[in-house]
């Protein structure tokens, strides 16, 4: 069968080389060498170096895609919930000591995104009061002790105060998106240096940063002003994909230990007592008509990773109904998406495409979360366009949801 194929682009370079449209007129300066924190062409001219693609979260280069297993060992007693502010208020040093010890002094920008967490962004990572409660402060207590945690806490809590300024139309916007990706970057050279070494003493912060990096790039890509950023696009999400996946490669790397954790409840995914619409409810069913049919009508399709992805959605549809701006289904469903089904996205493989316009729509429901916005439009229409005519059918129901 014949379909069109989207055209690939590198997207690891920095923002200041990519306007610079360095990659595509090499013969003006030098190729952006990606470096980290900063490129070469960024630290001669004296810019700021900016990077807004997941392209360096090397934990979710997934290519070869290695077994999932758990080398982890149970715990004999699982650790208390502790919630405890004051243990937050006592360390609050790793973060605002500037100073001496005998003088300390206070950065109170940082102080108020710690707040800002506390009250109100650590509430985009839950489903429900058992998750929230592990995120506003279990997380908070693990980076304590891992400053590449706290780092991206201070990254996702400016970029939510960044919008809050947008939305208020006051000066402090471009402040706090600097501040942002100045932390996210610190946190993520921080962040490397520990993925080879992943164990019981430090897999909650790298799990708990790993999923802060997928909203990030969620919201980063969404609310960058356009000299920052290129926008949501098929490829970006791809690569978002290829992240979150990376989120599972960290967790399975100490499971049982995460589990019996006070981190257990992250893992409880018990679907909430909402019934997900008819139609809604109908188009499983066609998606699932339309991958045995397509295996019928070629021997070499492997329809099984389509099922599971297909199920997976089904089994998360009610959260997005219970809490439509929730990110649950978002970033569950890109967490546990097959592998396979990833190598036939890269691919601009139709029916990867038409699964994934289903998956449009459910991000088009969550268009009031300030990280989602305008991705399910976006990208469900640059589906449309990439789609050969014959496909058009099975897109038609999604294009009418959104």
């Amino acid at each position: 069968m014949v379909f069109r194929r989207s055209h690939r682009k590198s997207r690891h370079g920095c923002s200041n080389c990519k306007r610079r449209r360095v990659k595509h007129h090499i013969n003006l300066q030098a190729q952006c060498d990606e470096g980290r924190p900063t490129c070469a062409n960024c630290d001669q001219r004296h810019d700021a170096c900016i990077y807004t693609a997941p392209g360096p979260y090397t934990f979710a280069e997934d290519t070869e895609r290695p077994p999932r297993r758990s080398r982890s060992q149970r715990p004999s007693e699982p650790e208390s919930a502790g919630s405890d502010i004051s243990s937050v208020q006592n360390h609050l040093d790793i973060v605002t000591s500037t100073g001496s010890s005998t003088s300390p002094s206070l950065d109170m920008k940082q102080l108020e995104l710690v707040l800002q967490w506390i009250k109100h962004t650590h509430r985009l990572f839950a489903r429900n009061e058992e998750t929230r409660k592990v995120w506003e402060m279990p997380v908070l207590q693990e980076a304590l002790q891992a400053p590449f945690l706290m780092h991206g806490i201070l990254a996702i809590s400016a970029l939510h105060l960044s919008e809050i300024s947008h939305l208020n139309a006051d000066d402090s916007y471009s402040e706090w998106v600097n501040t942002a990706i100045a932390h996210k970057n610190t946190a993520l050279s921080m962040f490397s240096e520990q993925l080879p070494n992943i164990s019981q003493a430090n897999v909650k912060p790298m799990m708990s940063f790993a999923g802060l990096a997928v909203v990030f790039s969620f919201a980063t890509t969404q609310n960058l002003g356009p000299s920052q950023r290129e926008g949501p696009s098929l490829d970006a999400l791809i690569d978002i994909f290829t992240l979150s996946r990376g989120v599972q490669q960290v967790v399975n790397a100490e499971k049982d230990f995460l589990f019996a954790s006070n981190f257990g409840p992250l893992f409880d995914i018990k679907a909430p007592d909402t019934q997900i619409p008819t139609e809604f409810q109908n188009a499983f069913e066609r998606l699932e008509e339309l991958n045995l049919d397509y295996y019928r009508r070629s021997p070499g399709h492997d329809m099984v990773p389509y099922q599971r992805a297909i199920t997976f959605m089904q089994q998360l549809a009610p959260f997005a109904f219970a809490e439509p701006n929730s990110l649950t289904l978002a970033a569950g469903w890109a967490i546990r998406a097959p592998g396979d089904l990833m190598d036939d996205l890269r691919n601009s493989h139709p029916l990867a495409l038409v699964l994934l316009a289903h998956y449009c729509v459910f991000l088009h429901l969550a268009r009031d979360n300030w990280c989602v916005g305008s991705w399910g439009s976006i990208v469900l229409h640059e589906i449309s366009q990439i789609l050969a005519p014959e496909w058009d059918a099975h897109i038609e129901w999604a294009l009418e949801q959104v």
